[in-house]
């Protein structure tokens, strides 16, 4: 038998205080009395004057010491496990996602609570289960596969590692219900703090949520005023009281400014730090004081360094796409109408070419390439060109905002779409438009000129190319600067010199595997540095990973599961464990109907 809650046994106290009112004596009573008989009594009277006595046997009184004790242990919540005995096979998931290092009731953290109440799970199992362990965040990993050793069980729970990426239990439930047809009876057992459902899943969630109070830092940001660097953060109280704080602005560890806010109960302040001081690469912001998570007290920023962007524009003539290009900002636009002239521009490393009617017969190795009405069999092949048709676009992030666009168009080919590229402009099920990631290059194909569409007269027609250009830009080094824990972060290295190197936040180094790629070790919390010599210069950026914001605090605990989703749900919430409070409470109240009777009848 185990107990939800621990605290109530302090109420033992109380029954040292019965004890001491039944050793105080009743006071006594002067009677007046006729005859001097009982004189002899007055040793008596003046004994019953002391304030103790010596305990005597009282039924009352340990009838009422009984009920103290089964009062206290039916607050406890006393309950014993039940149906894992028939299992031939376990399933532990323990959800490790940012979340889980709340404080648990003041001692440790939700995880390492979860751990333990695993272990004990562990040690419950009947000799020769086997015993399967899962983690899950925003991914599952199976820790452990089929063992019936309790000992190696219980070693790689206590392995198991705090992470912050976003997730639940979510990712853990779809491994288990690809896993339990491999045995004839399983039990999966979840840990967790998050709502997850458990439909088509035999077992049951431990619930590890518990209210906490919670500040966070969410986010913070930078910009220019009047020439100087201003620097805002979004704190947030999760709390049910008013927090008071100070948020301290660091720039490369070196404390920068101090402001000191207050927060209501449930809302965020945004606090601006004005006329910073700082040159460095990274920024930082952190709360003061304790509060259930310390991990979302600090947030990072990093100062982007400014890159222009160099674009080689071959066409002809095309005044629609020189006007949309000017709306992109931070490009330098080179112009030619002479394709024979390309290679002499080679000289020179352009982010980015356009080819508007017109190719190379040699490509560029590097930077990415923009093709409209053009034929290039060394990336893709054309067919013969429809009449009169109209363009629609597909869904896609080129065309985000842009669902109702579509444009009629005199002559375009049908392109064959390789399979390394993702469609965006379409003629009912025929290809016309797509933009994909060849080996390290990214390439975007039109099959018509704008000149014979009413694209241009579109209000869409600058947005779409805006959001092309962006797509098809060189972003330098690093794609990203600030991102949460978990997320990906794109790598941008020079080839033909030395692979990039990451360095961590602990201080490790890591070598890529490749010059471009995506990064996806951003588990640990802070500022990555990429560093990559090209020839005589080097070339350093970074980046920073913060606490995901939505792990600050839990709206959806599976105790809302009883409420809120169907009855199975329900069953799959409490169906491991057989609560003994309710039985207990029936006893005490007995017991206190026995000891009513008992007094009546003193």
């Amino acid at each position: 038998m185990k107990f939800l809650y621990l605290w109530p046994f302090f109420l033992l106290l109380l029954i040292p205080v019965i004890i001491i009112m039944y050793l105080l004596k009743q006071k006594a009573v002067d009677m007046p009395i006729a005859s001097l008989f009982l004189w002899k009594e007055m040793y008596r009277n003046v004994e019953a004057n002391t304030p103790w006595e010596k305990l005597k046997k009282n039924w009352l009184f340990i009838l009422q010491i009984i009920t103290v004790i089964v009062l206290i242990i039916a607050l406890a919540s006393p309950y014993i496990m039940s149906g894992s005995a028939g299992a031939d096979h376990a399933i532990i998931v323990i959800d490790n996602s940012a979340s889980m290092n709340a404080v648990y009731e003041g001692e440790h953290t939700r995880l390492e609570q979860a751990i333990n109440e695993a272990e004990d799970y562990v040690r419950s199992l009947k000799t020769g289960t086997g015993i399967s362990i899962i983690t899950s965040n925003a991914k599952a990993t199976l820790v452990l596969s089929n063992s019936d050793d309790k000992t190696q069980a219980i070693n790689e729970l206590k392995s198991i590692e705090p992470g912050y990426v976003a997730g639940d239990c979510a990712a853990g439930i779809e491994m288990v219900k690809s896993m339990q047809t491999q045995w004839d009876s399983v039990e999966t057992v979840c840990f967790t703090d998050t709502a997850v459902s458990m439909e088509q899943v035999e077992g049951y969630i431990v619930d590890l949520y518990i209210p906490v109070n919670n500040t966070s830092v969410d986010y913070v940001g930078h910009g220019m005023n009047n020439g100087k660097l201003v620097v805002l953060a979004k704190v947030s109280n999760y709390g049910a009281e008013p927090v008071t704080t100070d948020a301290t602005l660091y720039g490369d560890d070196e404390l920068l400014q101090i402001k000191t806010v207050t927060i209501q109960a449930g809302e965020a302040e945004v606090v601006y730090f004005d006329d910073v001081i700082f040159e460095g690469s990274a920024l930082s912001v952190e709360l003061s004081g304790q509060d259930a998570i310390k991990e979302d007290n600090i947030c990072y920023d990093v100062l982007e360094e400014n890159k222009v962007t160099k674009v080689l524009l071959m066409t002809e003539s095309n005044l629609y796409l020189e006007k949309a290009l000017l709306l992109v900002d931070g490009i330098e636009i080179t112009k030619s109408n002479d394709i024979s002239s390309f290679s002499d521009f080679m000289t020179q490393e352009y982010d980015l070419y356009i080819f508007d009617g017109m190719a190379p017969e040699v490509l560029p190795a590097e930077g990415n390439m923009i093709f409209m009405n053009v034929r290039c069999e060394e990336l893709y092949e054309t067919v013969s060109p429809m009449g009169g048709v109209m363009v629609s676009v597909e869904n896609h992030s080129l065309t985000e905002y842009l669902d109702e666009l579509s444009f009629g168009v005199s002559s375009v080919y049908a392109l064959d779409k390789p399979e390394w590229a993702e469609t965006f402009l379409s003629v009912g099920d025929t290809c016309v438009g797509f933009i994909g990631k060849k080996d390290v290059q990214t390439v975007c194909v039109m099959g018509f000129d704008f000149h014979n569409s009413d694209l241009p007269l579109k209000m869409e027609f600058p947005i779409l190319i805006y959001n092309i250009v962006n797509e098809c830009t060189a972003s330098g080094l690093i794609g990203e600067t600030v991102v949460s824990a978990g997320d990906t972060v794109t790598i941008n290295g020079k080839l033909n010199v030395k692979l990039p190197v990451v360095t961590r936040p602990d201080g490790s180094e890591q070598e890529l595997s490749d010059y471009r790629m995506n990064y996806t070790n951003t588990e640990d919390l802070g500022v990555y540095v990429v560093e990559q010599h090209q020839g005589t210069a080097r070339v350093e950026r970074a980046f920073a990973v913060n606490f995901p914001a939505s792990e600050s605090t839990i709206t959806n605990a599976p105790s809302a599961m009883i409420t809120e989703v169907n009855e199975d749900a329900v069953k799959t919430t409490v169906g491991g464990m057989l609560n003994l409070r309710n039985l207990i409470i029936l006893i005490a109240l007995g017991l206190l109907g026995i000891e009513w009777i008992a007094y009546i009848r003193r």
